[in-house]
């Protein structure tokens, strides 16, 4: 009589690991926002011993919740059960199911930062995607019917970038199970025009994310920090009192040509550790505006404020006894120069004009001595007029003989002389900064005599000629609407040598310019000013190779040795205005 030996079954071998009461799976590979409802509704038809508060185990890192959870279960049959979900979809992944023991759960749950679960105690979301300029009122009313645990002002924690300024992000935390799932429905709505998202979260990661963005504020190799969106009629004693008890070093406004405050503003402090402390500030309350605070460096604060060492220089500084006046009105006199620098004794007042005979903003002035000089330069940002209060504010930097000579000169308007058709051969006149006697044909240019100890313009224009060619540049995309006063706040404060705007064969702009400048170096800089805005529109800027052309003929509407070039005749023939097609464009 044979005997039969009976093998023992694999998955009963591999289920009953040491213990006989332990029961355990350890899930892996589902979505970071899985809850211990979902793992219980995923493991349907199994008993999870001391129900799903109790029974499952998520893992956590330093970052927040992983993907890993260990579940016990009440008896083999519900092990077995468990098993058989390996492989299947939880959501859009698909989860591995595996047999542990309970010296393996144990030893990662000693591991884990946060062991026990969470899910009932903490009503945690995280909002993305939320306009910039949103605060705590908006974010309150976006979750109208949640209570937020400690109210609007302490239960939101706002995020910023790496500079200080609002990254579009905050943590909300809630009182209840409740409030946690009405704020859950209100994902993918609109905060204004933008629509948010709205994800759970854990105190862990709101911790992790808080204390990482608080390492990377406070790396700062500056004690400067830089104020946006400050009202416009604030002043310094205004931006002192945002921060009254830190020691504040210097203020400076950012100003516009107007002389009032651009809406920034640079602040440096005593220590590194108070820049700190006013970096933890988030758009706090001035006037009626809220203001950002970000991180700055005495290289952006050069950059954005470059006259500042000029404008601060005092009579020991001073190396001539000229200033130049900037930011005047159009219609100013030398009658109004004279009143507003009463008592100081002026040698001479030049006004740099338009070629209409308007101010262009600048004008030249020449004292008897330094001293005189360095105490008009105390004038500097007052108005022109004290007694009004629409004169504008006007800048007083120090000056020499050169720049004064480099102003453009004041032009007549020429009378309008009539060609005939005959003149085949007459040639309309290049434009050329050259005004000496020797050149123009025309005779010497009426200028008002140059100050005393001043070498003669002539000689001065003829050193302009030795130095060459003008420096263009061509700007494409301007409004329609643009004039010259326009070119001249973009590149301010470069000098421009003339400014030409291109017109089509209608005599309607075309949104090009052609701007000429005195050096390579002042054209440099102004490519700097690429892709800067004047009005609502980005201007291109490009450096224009080609000289200026305005030697073709009049008769037959092309210049010499420029049979293929697109500008002096269109399609019917007829004579097309150069100005409107000298450019490649």
């Amino acid at each position: 009589m044979s005997s039969s030996v009976v093998q023992p079954d694999p998955e009963e071998s591999d289920s009953v690991m040491e213990s006989e009461d332990d029961f355990i799976v350890k899930a892996k590979g589902f979505s970071y926002d899985v809850s211990a409802t979902d793992l219980s509704q995923f493991f349907a038809g199994c008993d999870i011993k001391g129900g799903k508060s109790k029974g499952i185990h998520f893992i956590y890192t330093r970052s927040g919740k992983s993907n890993e959870a260990y579940i016990e279960f009440l008896e083999k049959d519900d092990l077995k059960r468990a098993l058989e979900f390996h492989k299947k979809y939880l959501g859009d992944r698909y989860v591995d199911v595996s047999s542990v023991t309970k010296e393996m759960m144990d030893t990662a749950l000693a591991e884990n930062d946060s062991g026990a679960d969470t899910e009932e105690t903490q009503f945690i979301v995280k909002l993305s995607g939320m306009p910039f300029s949103a605060l705590n009122e908006e974010v309150a009313i976006f979750f109208a019917g949640c209570d937020i645990k400690g109210g609007k002002r302490k239960g939101i924690d706002f995020l910023r970038n790496a500079e200080g300024a609002a990254a579009g992000s905050c943590y909300v935390e809630f009182l209840t199970a409740e409030d946690l799932k009405l704020a859950l429905s209100k994902d993918k709505q609109y905060m204004g025009s933008r629509f948010c998202h709205v994800a759970r979260s854990t105190d862990e990661e709101r911790e992790f994310t808080l204390n990482k963005q608080n390492e990377v504020l406070e790396n700062m190799s500056e004690p400067i920090i830089k104020l946006k969106g400050l009202p416009f009629k604030a002043s310094d004693n205004d931006i002192k009192n945002f921060f009254p008890d830190l020691d504040i070093v210097s203020v400076e406004m950012v100003l516009n040509e107007q002389g009032n405050c651009r809406g920034e503003a640079f602040i440096e402090f005593g220590t590194l550790d108070e820049a700190k402390e006013a970096m933890k500030t988030y758009k706090l309350r001035l006037l009626h505006r809220f203001v950002d605070v970000t991180k700055s460096n005495r290289a952006e604060w050069m950059k954005m404020i470059p006259s500042t060492e000029k404008i601060t220089k005092t009579a020991e500084d001073l190396e001539e006894p000229i200033l130049k006046i900037d930011n005047l009105p159009l219609k100013v006199s030398k009658s109004e120069i004279e009143d507003f620098l009463f008592g100081i004794e002026c040698r001479a007042i030049q006004i740099v004009r338009l070629p209409r005979g308007d101010c262009n903003g600048e004008a030249f002035v020449e004292f008897s001595n330094l001293d005189d000089a360095a105490k008009a330069l105390k004038k500097n940002k007052q108005p022109l007029n004290a007694e009004s209060s629409r004169g504008n504010i006007v800048q007083l930097v120090p000056s020499s003989r050169c720049d004064w000579r480099k102003a453009p000169l004041d032009k007549p308007k020429a009378r309008a002389r009539s060609r005939s058709p005959s003149q085949g051969t007459a040639r309309k006149r290049p434009l050329t900064m050259d005004h000496s006697s020797s050149s123009d044909r025309h005779g010497p240019h009426p200028r008002v005599a140059a100050p005393v100890g001043y070498p003669s313009y002539s000689a001065y224009n003829q050193s302009y000629t030795d130095r060459g060619r003008e420096y263009l540049i061509n700007m494409v995309g301007l409004p329609f609407s643009a004039t010259e006063d326009d070119i001249k706040q973009f590149f301010h404060p470069l000098r421009m040598s003339a400014v030409e705007f291109l017109r089509n064969n209608k005599g309607l702009p075309r949104g090009i310019a052609v701007v000429g400048f005195y050096s390579e170096e002042d054209r440099s800089n102004a490519m700097l000013r690429n892709k800067n805005t004047i009005g609502t529109r980005y201007i291109n800027l490009h450096v224009r190779s080609e000289p200026r052309h305005y030697d073709f003929d009049f008769a037959k509407g092309s210049g010499r040795d420029h049979k293929n070039d697109s500008f002096g005749s269109n399609r019917s023939g007829g004579y097309r205005d150069s100005r409107s097609a000298h450019s490649r464009y």
